[in-house]
């Protein structure tokens, strides 16, 4: 055990401390103050801020859309677990990103006149993710998934009634 102790009660908390030399009481009130009252020019800057915060959030899928399109020229057009993992992705992460885009730009929202340049701004985030699933069903016509052909709806078609029979 250490011989060693201090007691932090016995501290008197109501004691005056001085002011350091050089420290200005009144520049600390004023700083305070102005912060408190903030100006309307102030105000417009931080939301001008915001929305060009807001619009380089909305433009990020935009930079994934390049890769992707990439990975899915280099996954090839068979049908592979590499090519299956990529096509999922390609639905998956936007489907996700555009369940949560009230989340994502709740922190640019403002009291000001801003609403409309913010939903355009998610608009456009929305339209980005719509292009990557668009990506997707691409992938998956070159891997023949989709039913495009009238042979992929043979099973639904009733079959031929025929007409007459040959006895030979």
């Amino acid at each position: 055990m250490s011989t060693w102790s201090i007691d932090y009660s016995s501290i008197d908390t109501g004691k005056k401390i001085a002011i350091p030399t050089g420290f200005d009481a009144t520049a600390l009130q004023q700083r305070h103050n102005s912060k408190s009252t903030s100006s309307p020019a102030q105000d417009r800057k931080d939301t001008e801020m915001k929305i060009k915060r807001a619009w380089d959030v909305a433009m990020g899928p935009a930079k994934s859309i390049p890769m992707n399109a990439f990975m899915i020229y280099m996954s090839g057009s068979s049908l592979q677990i590499f090519s299956v993992m990529i096509t999922a992705m390609l639905f998956i992460n936007p489907v996700k990103a555009m369940m949560t885009t009230q989340q994502t730009f709740e922190r640019f929202e403002t009291k000001g006149s801003n609403n409309g340049e913010l939903l355009r701004a998610k608009l456009a985030f929305i339209g980005l993710h719509i292009v990557t699933i668009g990506l997707g069903i691409y992938k998956v016509n070159t891997m023949g998934l989709l039913p495009t052909t009238t042979s992929d709806w043979l099973a639904f078609l009733p079959p031929k009634h025929v007409l007459e029979y040959a006895d030979v």
